[in-house]
């Protein structure tokens, strides 16, 4: 066995290993930061963080510091004096980081704009980021009036910004919806900046941002509020309307209503919703009504109805709603506002059977497949409504015209919001008696149509009744602040396109396409106002052509 060397044994410290001589890098995102990893920089997300799966935080700017002013100072400050009054706090200007002063230049919104009417409470963001506040004012501003389509909702102008304050991923979803809004308003300019990029990445990261936040909602063990899962989804519903992604859309309002049913514990496999006459009252009725303006549509999502469905009970299965309705209504003689207006109008037009969402415009649909000489890809048309089912509404519509009427020359003078508004309604009330003067695509015998012989004793006849629609369109859509977005709400579009199939007129029809171009790209619910033009042209195409498009 060896032994070691004789003498004493010296023992020297570890050498300390030197870094390379490199300069430090402290620009790499805020995730790369926390896992002490080298970030490769890449804007506006990590591309090492794309690679491996995580959700890149972006990057933190310094904020420039702005230029004092000179200013003639005192070698030696002059003596305080004790007042009486105490002058006014001022309170230093919040923030913003350098990306988003150079977005803004790129931006035509301003943020310094009067804000809406809101309460004090709600007024503010529920966080302190200068980038999440700017899209939040955005929001407030601007998406919100967007949403309700220029009418003053209480879900979409208050409970909306509450609901914000109480869960985070409707917060979210109002920043996703607002940058979403901010990269749209970009693109519809002259050309595509690098703020409307910047904009539609942002809207993507807090989108997902709140899907994982619900996710983690649902497995806390809190009890979930179910009206903020009915909201979210319908605020998940029109991000991906917007974004093109339909099924994606009908397939999160589907699963957040059997989520629904669930925590209400609702056995039935459906959701039976009583359409009444009245406002509904409470945040969840509002909710489930809104879902119901879209499930009521469900015949354009793609749902297959059925031929033999009863006439007092309007069935869907896109989202699994059954809709039910009083045979009749007492229309007042006098409307007080255009709320209660659009109220009695949705009901004739929606609730009731026959609608005009479904029944009227499967007639248009057949029209259009004997134009093309052959089936539509989409839902099976089934059962199409008689003519004479249509005429059952005709009192109640007839009494609504004239309380309309009445309304409006009141508010003529006025020429303000409410006054558009109620154009806009009056042009719904219209349509509706157009389905019941002239079947859709079909002729109907005057000897054997009431409402065919009201248009001609008011607008002295069918294409008087046109004219009058038409003219109403025009002073719509050329209003300045006519809204040319997405807007929640039944809308114009497709009562100006049914005028197609009354009127066989060709200057009636250039002009219905006209004001459907001039419309884009607004999108109404699940109307889109590029697509219907589209489809307008090539109608009164095939009835100039010998051949067929």
């Amino acid at each position: 066995m060896s032994r070691p060397p004789d003498g004493p044994v010296v023992l020297r410290p570890k050498e300390k290993k030197r870094r390379l001589g490199l300069p430090k890098v402290s620009t790499g995102c805020k995730t790369c930061k926390k896992r002490h990893v080298k970030c490769d920089e890449g804007k506006p997300f990590c591309q090492r963080c794309q690679k491996y799966g995580f959700v890149c935080d972006g990057y933190e700017t310094k904020a420039t510091k702005a230029m004092r002013p000179a200013v003639r100072r005192d070698l030696l400050p002059k003596p305080c004096h004790a007042t009486t009054k105490s002058s006014p706090a001022i309170l230093p200007a919040v923030r913003r980081e350098v990306v988003s002063e150079q977005l803004n230049a790129d931006d035509n919104w301003n943020s310094a704009r009067s804000l809406l009417n809101v309460p004090a409470a709600i007024s503010s963001s529920p966080r302190t980021s200068p980038e999440e506040l700017q899209y939040f004012q955005y929001f407030r501003q601007e998406s919100v009036n967007e949403l309700s389509g220029g009418w003053n909702e209480p879900l979409w102008q208050t409970y909306l910004l509450q609901a914000c304050h109480e869960a985070p991923f409707i917060y979210n979803m109002a920043l996703t919806l607002a940058a979403q809004g901010r990269s749209e308003r970009l693109k519809r300019g002259t050309y595509i900046s690098h703020a409307s990029h910047y904009h539609e990445m942002y809207s993507l990261k807090q989108y997902s941002s709140s899907l994982r936040d619900i996710r983690q909602y649902l497995a806390s063990e809190n009890q979930p509020d179910v009206r903020m899962f009915l909201l979210a989804s319908l605020l998940i519903f029109i991000f991906e309307f917007k974004q093109g992604n339909m099924d994606t859309a009908v397939k999160q309002v589907r699963s957040t209503l059997a989520l629904f049913k669930n925590m209400r514990s609702i056995r039935s496999p459906v959701i039976v919703y009583d359409h009444d006459i009245r406002c509904p009252e409470t945040l969840e009725e509002v909710i489930i009504d809104m879902i119901a303006r879209l499930d009521k549509q469900g015949f354009l999502l793609q749902a297959k109805q059925s031929s033999n469905s009863d006439n007092k009970i309007a069935a869907t299965t896109v989202l699994g709603m059954i809709h039910r309705s009083p045979d009749s209504i007492a229309v007042p003689n006098d409307f007080p506002n255009v709320f209660t207006a659009r109220r009695y109008i949705s009901f004739l037009q929606y609730w009731g059977r026959p609608n005009f969402a479904n029944d009227a415009i499967k007639h248009a649909l057949r029209h259009i497949q004997k134009l093309r000489g052959k089936e539509l890809d989409g839902p099976d048309l089934g059962r199409l409504v008689p003519a004479q089912e249509f005429l059952d509404r005709f009192v109640e519509t007839k009494q609504w015209h004239t309380a309309m009427d009445r309304l409006l020359g009141r508010l003529q003078p006025c020429r303000d919001s409410e006054y558009r508004c109620a154009l806009s309604v009056k042009i719904q009330g219209l349509a509706t008696l157009l389905v019941m003067a002239c079947e859709v695509g079909f002729r109907i015998e005057t000897s054997t149509n009431i409402a065919m012989e009201e248009a001609q004793t008011k607008y002295g006849s069918v294409r008087g009744l046109c004219e009058e629609m038409l003219h109403l369109g025009r002073l719509v859509v050329l209003d300045p602040e006519f809204l040319r977005c997405y807007v929640f709400d039944f809308g114009i579009i497709m009562c100006i396109f049914i005028i197609l199939f009354a009127t066989y007129d060709h200057d009636l029809e250039d002009q219905t396409v006209r004001i459907l171009k001039a419309m884009r790209p607004r999108k109404e619910g699940v109307w889109d106002s590029s697509v219907m033009a589209g489809v307008a042209e090539m109608i009164v195409r095939s009835r100039l052509s010998t051949t067929l498009v």
